[in-house]
């Protein structure tokens, strides 16, 4: 009985491989004969001598199999999420101003469709909405203390119910007494109620403030 051959010759750099080092060709049923390492950079050195050509053509390959190039990159991204994540994390860590840039420049020229999407998301996420303009005009107010509890306040406003709004028992602006953006000066009070109270501080609350 024949052996079966396990390795092979590259006609590039004349190194004897393993079968696992070429690719193998499913028309022609056999191995490339050159090693993957060698037609790696013979591929670049192809693209690095003709880009635009490689770029154009690319390019009339995606429009015309549009579908096909769809399906195909939603399938890579499913089965290299983690390493598409670590590798867009690192590039954002190296590449900060630029990424700063980009979204700047993508922002400016897609703004409606960003003022859509906020909105959309406002819309779905009236909580999430809610806490956060509060913690914005805490911050211009420096009401929000180091130790305060971002986690338990976040939840405060997710859960607050139905007709109800957060109130701040010791209002963050207040011409008596200013209270604190933090998780125990919170309270769920009716919409209505909380409208008529205001910015104002009760007689108990400066006698025991």
């Amino acid at each position: 009985m024949k052996e079966t051959i396990e390795t092979q010759v590259c006609i590039k750099c004349g190194l004897k491989k393993p079968l696992s080092e070429y690719y193998f060709r499913k028309k022609q049923q056999k191995y490339h004969s050159t090693c993957k390492k060698c037609w790696s950079n013979e591929c670049k050195a192809r693209y690095q001598a003709d880009t635009e050509r490689y770029h154009a053509k690319n390019k009339a390959w995606r429009k015309a199999n549009r579908e096909k190039n769809l399906a195909d990159m939603k399938a890579y991204r499913k089965a290299n999420r983690e390493k598409l994540i670590a590798q867009n994390k690192a590039w954002k860590k190296a590449n900060s101003e630029r990424k700063k840039a980009t979204d700047k420049a993508w922002r400016k020229a897609n703004s409606e469709k960003v003022r859509s999407a906020r909105k959309k998301w406002e819309k779905a996420n009236p909580e999430k909405c809610r806490a956060k303009c509060a913690k914005r005009r805490a911050a211009r107010l420096q009401a929000t203390p180091a130790w305060a509890n971002l986690k338990k306040i976040e939840e405060i406003y997710l859960n607050c119910p139905p007709g109800h709004h957060i109130d701040h028992i010791f209002p963050l602006n207040s011409p008596i007494m200013c209270g604190l953006h933090v998780e125990n000066n919170l309270q769920f009070l009716p919409a209505k109620e909380n409208i008529s109270k205001g910015n104002r501080v009760s007689l108990e609350q400066q006698l025991n403030g």
